[in-house]
């Protein structure tokens, strides 16, 4: 389904191969039995006894010969075809899944994890069986054939007597693969689960750390792979009695050599012609066995493939792809919800909307302002056709969007969303999201108009720089300004802003509102804003409440478990910078978890058996090759090395190849994690096509290895089976010689032969195993790179202070730093600030002025190059870091909630298990409990995949109630009531205002109003505090203090909207 001409000739080309590969080896023995008959037969003369010698032991060669170029087909197409199939299902499952429309996520909870998995592990699960089990299996199967086939050609009776064993040996394959193929199935949804635990945490990695979740996270990941191991202890008991009863063979092969003895005695055979038969008999039932081993394979590839084209054969309700509908010449923009129904598939009893109306006119900006969840976002949801209505219509320019093309619908609108969706790349790709084929001028005018062309040009790369997973490089008016800039460049005819300046401080939301109210001109523009001063020239203002809007007004297994576990340990304990690495991105790191320790495990426990194994044949056999015909013992054993040879040889060439597909694989892994994670950006900007543009780029590498990779297991095969057939002939040839001259006699020339040919066969099988060795040290290294790495912030050092209480003065004092992602861009240069216990100080300034930075220093995110950061006099790095952190809480800008309930996420971090009064306490005090009592579960309602189930400040008040549940010493809050509307806000204030007495609290806030009551303000820009004091004395400084002209900035819109914040809030 996968396979294009190309590979449909790969395809046959490698049938033909491995079939040829199976065939060759009773090729091999029909050429021996005739040598092995020349030499027990009685000949005429010694001339004669040479002559027949050498002349089986040439074509001994000739079949050499055709099986290199047999094996190299082998090697080479299966190899070159499952890389290329691979990387076409890998684009086409994340094609299908951006396909999808949003509630299929919701209803489903396709978790990014999920995803991750699909992409990297299900995608290698059936390459790797294309690539190694299919022709493995089919040589296996015409080995067998072929082997019976010669047996019965050769000597009928004999092969007859050996059939009916073949029962014997197939039953246990059969159980074998049954038995497995479900409980592989449930091994994979067992992974699953803890993959996503893994995944949250990383990706949250701040979260986690300042509520000191990790044990938490541990627990959580340990108890969802429990499972997993019971399962895995039954995988390997089938797997032990099947490999167990792979000894019948040795039975059947017993039984063989007495019935063809009988047979030289009483029916004139010969005795090569018997051994010959009886190998065929004893090869074709292991080949028989070893084929069926790759069930196991097949299953878990057929269960794999399942889970991908289930996603791929779906259509959509709200289908992207379908070009059907109409496309409208000139748009103008009138937008019409009529008696509008909705509920939101993964909550069908919450309606949100019952019988809404609503009629914007083209070209005018409407406000729509309400509580949080009243339903403003969902307008915007259903105008995207993210969803469609339960009932009612939608309308543009008087035609339902349902009847509009999907893809052009979606052309025409331009969104900037509560919490802006940046992709790990630089900072002119997330632009060019908004319109593909601009030019740089275009560019520069974009980032220009939504004031953040000077930012970037000051930094080293400017435009190329990289912004990080999710943005982490920027500050969030940083990020938020450049997916302004994203929108602005689209040029679209309808503009949706979801509170597109909460991130911006006063001076830069002044200059963004600006080129917003610029760019809504002669465009019908939808806004959503909490702050009411940011809408004072909307031409519209309706009010939403409970999915209603009431009024216009017109106005201005136990070593994986292990590995994961000590990996996923380990990982938690790395210092914030090591996350800021494009190589460490939550999408690598789960794709490492998941296929590393699985490989490890595969490696000590299938391949070590075999290296066990084949160290104790070959010792055995060269001790008893030695003491029955030294002469032709040392000629065999010194050219067991070529084989040895030949085999590492392309092991190491593999493991070389097999790093750089990895590294690159984790890349394409990063891209299909940030997709999913950035959907609705994706839907809303129609860039799936770039998507998978960017998927198609981080494939390039891995097709590039898959080519050599391909042309080396090609010659690396081809040569070492030719050679197994090279040294046969070579063996015969001495050993007739060393009769001839009278060293050795027939029957020590078979018994030497019989004994040391295994070990060729045993190194052999090893060698088969190189691929798996090459990718199992390839993991073991992986693994190990993550669990020898010391980190560089030690949050469990065992002589680090653990305070009892900590009284909550912070200093910082000539602090240079800059974050190690970018080391050039210095954000403070000798910064200094003393911060009093028990009381509360603000940061304010710019975006990128260094304000969340101090916030990052004093949670020990980061260390500072230069300087120190004390608590309570004490150098933070002296502390336990993880019992430092227990005192101290923050809620950030953009809050992280868990794939949990909101009761779990309430609790996570608390140091005590909490009672349900203490949890509703919390949330009353963060103003949540009403909106979550109004919830059909409760407390116990599921939050979905980093909470999307919620609304952005439904979200933040659950982040807020977890931290006053935390009761710490020091309280940080990282623009804490952004998400909130007016009225939350006020209400939040107030508790957080509560809160915060007799605790230090660190509050960064961009809107002014909130830290009029703090008892020092800091006023930060470029890195530098250029002043400090009470809000009083800052503003006594006349128009030429900074903090004056900040407020100056805020107080002009929200006096000239002092009647509007009085009707509306």
């Amino acid at each position: 389904m996968h396979a294009d001409l190309v590979d449909w000739l790969l395809m046959v080309l490698g049938f033909i191969g491995s079939v040829g590969d199976g065939f060759s080896t009773p090729l091999v023995l029909f050429v021996t039995s005739k040598l092995m008959n020349n030499l027990g037969g009685a000949s005429s003369s010694q001339s004669d006894f040479s002559h027949n010698i050498n002349k089986n032991a040439l074509a001994l060669c000739y079949v050499a010969c055709v099986q290199w170029v047999v094996c190299f087909l082998e090697g080479y197409c299966w190899t070159r075809t499952g890389e290329r199939q691979a990387t076409r299902l890998r684009a086409r499952y994340l094609k299908a899944v951006l396909r999808q429309e949003v509630g299929y996520f919701d209803l489903h909870v396709t978790s990014t994890a999920e995803v991750i998995t699909s992409v990297s592990n299900d995608s290698l699960v059936i390459q790797d069986v294309l690539s190694e089990k299919v022709p493995n299996f089919l040589m296996n199967a015409s080995m067998f054939f072929g082997c019976y086939l010669v047996g019965f050609l050769m000597l009928w009776r004999l092969a007859i007597v050996g059939f009916p064993f073949i029962v014997i040996l197939v039953i246990p394959g059969l159980m074998y693969g049954r038995t497995l193929m479900g409980l592989a199935r449930k091994i994979r949804e067992e992974y699953n689960k803890a993959g996503t635990i893994a995944e949250q945490a990383i990706s949250s990695i701040r979260t986690v750390y300042a509520f000191v979740g990790e044990s938490k996270t541990i627990a959580a990941y340990s108890a969802a792979l429990d499972f997993s191991v019971k399962l895995g202890l039954k995988q390997g008991l089938a797997k032990g009695l099947a490999i167990g009863s792979n000894g019948v063979v040795f039975a059947i092969w017993s039984f063989m050599s007495y019935y063809g003895s009988r047979m030289v005695m009483y029916h004139n055979a010969r005795g090569g012609t018997v051994f010959a038969v009886g190998a065929s008999i004893a090869v074709g039932g292991l080949a028989l066995g070893a084929g069926l081993s790759n069930v196991k394979y097949f299953s878990e590839a057929c269960a794999a493939g399942e889970r991908i084209m289930e996603v791929i054969r779906r259509v959509p309700k709200i289908d992207l792809e379908n070009m059907e509908g109409e496309i409208l010449e000139n748009v103008r923009g009138e937008v019409e919800f009529k008696h509008a129904e909705f509920a939101y598939p993964s909550r069908p009893e919450s309606i949100i909307f019952n019988d809404f109306s609503l009629k914007i006119p083209a070209g005018r900006t409407v406000a729509l302002v309400g509580g949080s969840g009243s339903g403003k976002s969902t307008v915007i949801a259903l105008l995207q056709r993210f969803y469609d209505p339960l009932g009612g219509e939608i309308l543009l320019d008087g035609v339902t969007i349902d009847k509009l093309q999907l893809k052009w619908l979606r052309s025409q609108m331009g969104l900037v969303s509560q919490e802006p969706a940046l992709f790990a790349t630089s900072i002119k790709e997330n632009i060019l999201f908004g319109k593909e084929d601009a030019a740089i001028e275009e560019i520069v005018e974009a980032a220009k108009a939504s004031n953040v062309h000077n930012f970037i040009c000051q930094l080293p790369q400017g435009y190329d720089t990289q912004v990080g997973e999710r943005g982490v490089q920027m500050s969030g008016g940083q990020k938020q300004r450049i997916a302004i800039a994203r929108a602005i460049i689209k040029a679209p005819r309808i503009l949706l802003l979801d509170e597109a300046t909460s991130a911006l401080d006063s001076e830069s939301e002044r200059i963004v509102q600006e080129a917003l109210d610029k760019a809504a001109v002669g465009r019908t523009t939808i806004v959503i804003a909490h702050r009411l001063s940011t809408i004072r020239n909307a031409d519209i203002i309706a009010v939403v409440q409970d999915g209603q809007h009431y009024n216009f007004a017109y106005m201005g297994e136990y070593l994986t478990k292990r590995i994961r576990e000590r990996m996923l340990s380990q990982i938690l304990t790395f210092e914030v910078g090591w996350f800021d690495q494009d190589e460490n991105s939550s999408g690598a790191i789960c794709s490492r978890l998941a296929k590393d320790a699985n490989v490890v495990r595969s490696l000590v426990g299938d391949r070590m058996a075999l290296v066990v194994q084949t160290v104790s044949a070959v010792t055995i056999a060269c001790t008893m090759g030695l003491v029955i015909a030294w002469r032709l013992a040392v000629v065999m054993i010194a050219v067991q090395p070529l084989i040895i040879v030949c085999f590492y040889t392309r092991r190491v060439l593999l493991k070389s190849m097999s790093q750089k597909a990895i590294k690159a694989q984790d890349e394409s892994t990063k891209v299909a994690a940030e997709a999913v994670s950035n959907l609705r950006t994706i839907t809303a900007f129609s860039s799936q096509d770039r998507i998978l543009r960017m998927l198609e780029k981080a494939q390039e590498g891995p097709q590039r290895e898959s080519i050599r990779q391909s042309l080396f297991a090609g010659v690396g095969l081809g040569t070492s089976q030719s050679l197994m057939s090279c040294t046969w002939a070579l063996d015969f040839w001495y050993g007739g010689r060393l009769i001839a001259e009278g060293y050795i006699s027939a029957k020590a020339l078979f018994e030497t032969f019989m004994v040391l040919v295994s070990t060729g066969r045993v190194i052999a099988d090893a060698g088969s195993m190189t691929t798996d060795l090459a990718k199992g040290s390839d993991a073991v290294g992986s693994v190990f790179t993550v669990l020898d790495r010391y980190t560089k912030i030690e949050p469990e050092d065992s002589d680090g202070f653990k305070p009892e209480t900590i009284m909550g003065n912070v200093e910082l004092r000539d602090v240079d730093f800059a974050y190690p992602a970018r080391p050039d861009v210095i954000i403070f240069k000798g910064f200094s600030i003393n911060i009093e216990a028990g009381k509360s100080t603000a940061l304010v300034g710019q975006s990128g002025s260094g304000k969340s930075t101090i916030i990052g220093l004093i949670e020990r995110f980061y260390d500072p190059i230069r300087g120190t950061v004390k608590i309570d006099g004490r150098d933070i790095k002296s502390y336990h870091l993880r019992s430092l952190r227990k005192y101290i809480a923050l809620v950030s800008q953009e809050p992280t909630l868990f794939a949990g309930t909101i009761r779990e996420n309430i609790v996570y971090g608390a140091p005590n298990k909490n009672d349900e009064s203490e949890i509703i306490d919390a949330a009353k005090a963060a103003n949540a409990h009403d909106f979550i009592a109004g919830l059909k579960d409760g407390y116990d309602t599921w939050c979905g995949d980093r909470g999307v189930q919620l609304s952005g400040g439904q979200k933040q008040r659950i982040a807020i109630a977890r931290a006053i549940l935390k009761n710490p010493a020091v309280l940080l809050l990282d623009e804490a009531t952004s998400a909130l509307d007016s009225q939350s806000e006020k209400v939040v204030q107030d508790a957080l205002q509560r809160v915060m007495v007799g605790r230090t609290s660190v509050v960064v806030a961009h809107r002014l109003s909130t830290i009029q009551n703090c008892d020092l303000i800091a006023v930060l820009d470029k890195g530098q505090m250029v002043e400090q004091g009470t809000h009083s004395s800052l503003l006594a400084r006349g128009p030429t203090g900074a903090y004056f002209s900040l407020v100056s900035l805020q107080r002009t819109p929200h006096n000239s909207n002092s009647a509007t914040s009085r009707t509306f809030n």
